[in-house]
């Protein structure tokens, strides 16, 4: 009885996994998609596909083209994820993300949005307890020219837009590293943009540092995900070895980001940082 229940539940995992992955492929095929083209994308033989889809269209969670035998994603299956979506809203869709991430990394993890020519950090989650912890910086404008955040979104402009950007903002001294340089900065993003990511290095804080990568819809960057920790918990080579998966987290949250994400949307009044206001250095819980 055992190896029967366990066969049956193998196989109904197995049916599982192959429904999720025909949902993964019709994401990418608004014009749906023929039965033959699924099996070769797939690997899976066409009559496994066919008591999958017919199954799926019995629940109504996708519909059959009559004229060009295409499948689609049922509407039934939209509404489900928008009335998901709506009810969680976008702080609910992004934490577990944030979280998976702080878990795994061990170390702070802040979300941050582009509004309006700033970048705006709005979220964060946090890892396993330690004696020193980054200060969390939501609520608060980064600074473009000191924090990994800011930089990742001046790597997405053209040089004369991130030039007209740190004009605007000044490229005030925040800690012993900060680039005050605007040559020298703008060097510094050409090499953001050929590796996707940046890394700051006690320039926004004495003895802080941070990766971040983007958060890209369309052609452009919405926001960012970074990793920040005391130095001697996280060198330099350590934050290029997170680099990629930030990158993966960056994604997971670009696939479920609305059409416009602001502050507002996690519930914040967002603090400008004034010219004179210095970065607090990490603290140290007892």
């Amino acid at each position: 009885m055992a190896s029967l229940t366990t066969s049956i539940s193998g196989v109904g995992v197995a049916a599982i996994l192959r429904a999720m992955r025909v949902i993964e492929v019709f994401a990418d095929r608004p014009k749906g998609v023929a039965l033959t083209r699924l099996s070769a994308e797939l690997g899976y033989g066409k009559a496994t596909l066919s008591k999958v889809l017919a199954t799926m269209e019995r629940g109504r969670f996708v519909r059959r083209d009559a004229v060009t035998g295409h499948f689609h994603l049922s509407c039934r299956l939209l509404a489900l994820a928008f009335a998901y979506a709506e009810r969680v809203g976008i702080p609910g869709l992004c934490a577990p993300i944030l979280q998976a991430l702080a878990d795994e990394t061990g170390e702070l993890v802040q979300l941050a949005v582009v509004e309006e020519g700033s970048v705006l950090f709005v979220a964060k989650a946090e890892g396993p307890d330690h004696r020193l912890r980054m200060v969390p910086l939501v609520g608060a404008v980064a600074p473009l020219h000191a924090t990994a955040s800011g930089k990742v979104w001046l790597a997405s402009l053209s040089e004369a837009e991130a030039t007209a950007a740190l004009t605007q903002q000044g490229l005030a001294r925040l800690a012993p590293r900060t680039i005050t340089s605007r040559a020298r900065l703008l060097a510094q993003l050409r090499g953001i943009r050929a590796q996707g990511y940046a890394i700051v290095d006690e320039e926004l804080v004495a003895g802080g540092r941070a990766v971040a990568v983007p958060v890209i819809r369309g052609d452009g960057v919405v926001g960012s995900v970074a990793v920040s920790g005391p130095t001697f918990r996280v060198p330099v080579h350590k934050l290029h070895r997170m680099a990629p998966r930030l990158k993966r987290a960056a994604a997971e949250l670009a696939a479920v980001w609305p059409h416009e994400v602001t502050a507002r949307h996690f519930g914040l009044g967002v603090r400008v940082r004034r010219d004179n206001d210095r970065p607090r250095a990490p603290r140290r819980h007892a």
